[in-house]
């Protein structure tokens, strides 16, 4: 199955996200409960290897102090060619190093190398592979700013469908800082 580590956006930022003006023709909006920061994408595994790396996100978790926090904007970009509209995300280098350190004895690099991690999230494609440079399709530039405390990460199965991949979550850790939740007595 294709994996890949993730945090997601929180409630107030989605809403702000949800208001963004998307609908140009020749663009193709990622759908809400696609939103996300991809950590580390891992690739292909199999289920056999799904424990380990659960184990594997909650020590990176665990390692790294909290809150994190996550800085989406100042504005709208394109990756150029590649024809992903996006947010850059920063304040995730940290916790994206602690997760390559804990998964990496699990997944290897890729033979080419790991690009560096370059946080952002996506928002939309452009649709076909020959409508000009990302340049020449507008969205680009859009004012946004948002900051959310981190609350989880999350290993994350991707499905591809007719609509879009279906992710589904496989384990998450909860960002405290290496420390457990106090047991309350009663």
């Amino acid at each position: 199955m294709r994996t890949f580590v993730a945090v997601w956006p929180d409630d107030a930022t989605r809403e702000r996200l949800a208001a963004l003006d998307l609908g140009e023709k020749g663009l193709r909006p990622v759908g809400p409960d696609r939103w996300h920061v991809t950590l580390r994408f891992l690739g292909e595994v199999t289920d056999t290897l799904v424990p380990a790396l659960g184990d594997a996100v909650r020590a990176a978790a665990d390692a790294v102090p909290s809150p994190v926090v996550c800085r989406l904007g100042p504005r709208t970009g394109w990756f150029s060619g590649v024809r992903v509209l996006q947010l850059p995300a920063v304040g995730l280098e940290t916790l994206a190093a602690a997760v390559r350190e804990t998964t990496l004895p699990l997944v290897a690099e890729p033979a080419q190398g790991e690009p560096p991690f370059n946080g952002h999230l996506t928002l939309a494609r452009a649709k076909g592979r020959r409508r000009g440079s990302p340049a020449s399709v507008p969205r680009a530039g859009i004012q946004f700013d948002s900051t959310f405390v981190v609350e989880r990460v999350d290993l994350v199965s991707s499905t591809p469908s007719p609509n879009g991949h279906i992710y589904s979550t496989l384990a998450t850790a909860p960002l405290m800082g290496g420390r457990r939740p106090r047991r309350i007595r009663g």
